[in-house]
């Protein structure tokens, strides 16, 4: 799971008052989402004006959960609905660009074949029901591939996931779709679309921070319940959460996770792929339900991570 990283600001600044008098106004508070929202906003006009800012490099988009709101219970997390999600994949696909499997990715990664600009990749983390239920059918009308990666000691599960922090999730009148583990069954359902790969995710989808041989011994679990389960050898793998400022892909972990029966290693971070970057160290781009097929466009040209540099640069926070 990606986490948004907050604002190095003050949210507003004191002066002294030259005389108690003549008080000196203060600046008003800056407001963290209009920011946010003017670095969207800016990204999007850039990206229809110039298109993409870098010329090479593709982007791997991130989802979790797709299912409707359901009524009564709290917003889910990590979710983007049916509909937004098949306008995000559709309205992409008008502007040209081109779903590529990660394997296929990663092959021309491997092999120094180049991949084109438009070139992006769908992914899923954990393995929720839905994925099956509510995303499957609009991939197959779309032709889109994706790879869901498996938290696979939760397979055939009737529990949600520990690592799930809605709050409805397992909660009496929640459709089980909307929180429920895939089965084996269901996986295999999927493999049989010839859309969808199945990747690793870990076994057990705990905090590995400083625990590297913890994480081997983990991954060594995942890796056998998917050869054991779906013959896959040497799978993709994304780390939980993700995010290396954080320390859940860490250098350490990214070391165990290059000498694992493993092909790649995802992170969270909003970062293209270019033909220079490491396999072990590609980033994500987080799909959200506010996102447009107009803001993932962004968002795959590199605008939005270039407005929110420039947006921490400007509006950093300044020393005392």
């Amino acid at each position: 799971m990606s986490q948004v990283s907050p604002l190095s600001m003050s949210a507003s600044e004191s002066f002294e008052s030259p005389s108690p008098i003549a008080p000196v106004e203060r600046k008003p508070a800056r407001d963290p989402q209009l920011t946010e929202k003017t670095a969207r906003s800016v990204a999007v006009a850039l990206n229809e004006v110039w298109g993409p800012c870098t010329r090479s490099g593709f982007g791997i988009l991130m989802y979790h959960r797709v299912i409707d709101p359901v009524s009564g219970q709290p917003r889910p997390t990590w979710n983007v609905p049916p509909a937004r999600f098949e306008e995000q994949l559709s309205g992409l696909l008008r502007r040209g660009f081109d779903p590529w499997p990660l394997n296929r990715v990663l092959e021309h990664h491997e092999k120094g074949w180049k991949i084109p600009r438009r070139v992006f990749v769908v992914t899923f983390d954990d393995g929720y029901q839905n994925n099956l239920t509510q995303a499957l059918p609009i991939l197959q009308k779309l032709r889109v591939p994706a790879t869901i990666f498996l938290a696979t000691r939760y397979l055939d599960s009737a529990q949600p996931f520990p690592s799930d922090d809605w709050l409805a999730a397992g909660a009496a009148g929640v459709p089980a779709e909307a929180w429920q583990p895939l089965t084996t069954d269901e996986c295999h359902q999927l493999l049989k679309s010839g859309l969808i790969e199945l990747g690793a995710h870990t076994h057990s989808h705990d905090d590995f921070r400083g625990k590297p041989d913890y994480l081997r011994d983990d991954l060594r679990q995942c890796c056998a319940v998917l050869r054991e389960k779906f013959h896959i050898e040497r799978p993709t793998f994304a780390f939980p959460y993700g995010t290396k400022r954080n320390g859940f892909a860490g250098p350490d972990l990214v070391a165990v996770a290059r000498t694992s029966e493993l092909r790649c290693s995802l992170t969270t971070e909003a970062e293209l792929v270019t033909a220079t970057t490491d396999p072990f160290d590609w980033g994500r781009l987080v799909a959200e339900d506010i996102d447009t097929s107009t803001t993932l466009a962004a968002k795959l040209g590199g605008w939005i991570t270039a407005a929110k540099k420039l947006k921490h640069f400007l509006f950093r926070q300044k020393p005392h």
